[in-house]
């Protein structure tokens, strides 16, 4: 993506793009976003726009793309996955995620808004990025994770999966085509408590005794 043309529109006119061009997608989905409103928020023309984007897909498609970097580089450089403890990685993912919110909230907003989008035109494109990220970040969680954290007998496989699927099951619970990011920055500390019950209770099922 660096190499991608946009790099060379000046950085005034690129973070203008970028932020309103989110914006408009965030809040009317990808069929009822219109170039016009776009070129027109971010004070630039038609032609510069397509220049640079050959169609509007063109253009939705690398801000799924960059949005999901600047994630995805949050999470490498601040997760520390010292802690060898699966427990202790997601909880930190979750908080991060948090602060993200608080710290990129266009881009959440936008990815948020994704994660709903229907419009066959870019639907398979994202579904096809969701999985590849999802895998990227579940294989970086468990990498190296410590395994004799769990009770003897326990299939680590499938108490891992449990693991997973429960809290990916929550966190897409609470989302809502609706909700934009100041939705969740309210409710940070309920969410934050619902988590941690949640991590007892997983804990309770899966570790030792002396570790839970």
């Amino acid at each position: 993506m660096d190499k991608h043309k946009i790099s060379a529109m000046s950085e005034e006119k690129r973070t203008a793009l970028i932020n309103a061009a989110m914006a408009e997608f965030a809040q009317n989905g990808y069929k009822k976003t219109s170039t016009d409103t776009i070129i027109s928020r971010a004070g630039i023309s038609k032609g510069l726009l397509f220049h640079y984007f050959g169609t509007k897909k063109d253009l939705y498609i690398y801000l799924y793309e960059y949005a999901n970097r600047i994630v995805m580089k949050e999470y490498n450089d601040k997760i520390d996955y010292e802690s060898k403890d699966i427990f202790v990685r997601l909880r930190s993912m979750i908080l991060l995620k948090f602060k993200l919110i608080e710290a990129f909230p266009a881009v959440l907003d936008f990815i948020s808004s994704a994660y709903f989008e229907k419009d066959s035109a870019v639907v398979e494109v994202i579904s096809q990025d969701s999985r590849k990220l999802y895998q990227e970040a579940s294989g970086k969680l468990l990498e190296g994770i410590d395994r004799a954290l769990f009770k003897p007998g326990i299939d680590h496989k499938i108490a891992i999966q449990i693991i997973l699927f429960t809290i990916k099951g929550y966190s897409e619970a609470q989302a809502s085509s609706e909700k934009k990011t100041k939705d969740y920055s309210s409710q940070i500390n309920h969410y934050i408590q619902e988590i941690d019950e949640y991590i007892t209770a997983l804990k309770a099922a899966f570790y030792r005794e002396d570790r839970v």
